[in-house]
């Protein structure tokens, strides 16, 4: 489920629905503005994922419920697999999407 929440996050940032993304993160890191900002500021375009991607996934120890932290990759037409990362904080929720929070887009 951490892998479908991802896609499901990273669809939204590559269709640059922003405000759709801030809403099911309920805004509380990152506003679409500075979702948009983040994106357009690195100045390539977000092509889907591939089959297989790499996340990078730590359990947040002693959480309930259970939470992870996130980091994505990110992958554009110029690039493949770019400098671009998306930290994530996804909460159990009992549902195929977990609860998402934006921590940060940022250049590895």
């Amino acid at each position: 489920m951490i892998e479908e929440t991802v896609r499901y996050v990273y669809s939204l940032l590559q269709n640059k629905q922003y405000g759709e993304l801030a809403f099911v993160s309920r805004g509380n890191r990152l506003s679409a503005d500075e979702l948009k900002e983040s994106i357009n500021e690195y100045g390539c375009k977000l092509i889907p994922y591939p089959d297989k991607i790499g996340l990078d996934v730590i359990e947040v120890e002693g959480s309930n419920p259970k939470e992870w932290s996130v980091v994505a990759p990110i992958f554009t037409v110029e690039e493949g697999l770019s400098d671009l990362s998306i930290e994530l904080s996804l909460i159990d929720n009992g549902k195929s999407i977990y609860s998402i929070e934006v921590d940060n887009i940022r250049v590895r």
